[in-house]
């Protein structure tokens, strides 16, 4: 096996490793509850990948994204990306109490929208009251 193949191949079981740690870490630390959300944010930008270089826009209301890419010259070629701002209130596991939380995420779970009020399903930790994380 030569230096380059070895090297791609540590990496790969790296990446494995930290992706199962991960998957051990949610499944044995975090229980799945349902948040409320309290405020929502939600912005887009436009990117644009060719070999190893990207390009993005700042970001901007997401019909106007859409529009630009569909209708400008300039956009051309470029893909719409979300940023959506969640905040949430939550019951935790760990001591039945409420907390709030927040996250961004980068597509809506199962493409559904989301809105100020509704729910949101989140990992709450077992034993840290105020920690969360994304499922």
């Amino acid at each position: 096996m030569t230096i380059r193949a070895s090297s791609i191949a540590v990496g790969v079981l790296g990446l494995v490793g930290v992706v199962i740690a991960d998957k051990y870490d949610k499944n044995v630390n975090y229980l799945a509850v349902q948040a409320r959300i309290t405020e929502l944010h939600e912005s887009c930008y436009m990117e644009k990948t060719s070999g190893r270089s990207t390009w993005t826009s700042e970001t901007l209301a997401c019909e106007m994204a859409e529009l630009a890419v569909k209708s400008h010259p300039k956009w051309q070629g470029y893909n719409v990306k979300y940023k959506i701002e969640v905040s949430y209130s939550y019951v935790s596991p760990a001591d039945s109490k409420p907390h709030t939380g927040e996250m961004i995420l980068t597509a809506y779970p199962d493409n559904k929208k989301l809105a100020t009020g509704g729910e949101l399903k989140v990992l709450a930790s077992k034993t840290v009251a105020d920690k969360t994380r994304s499922l």
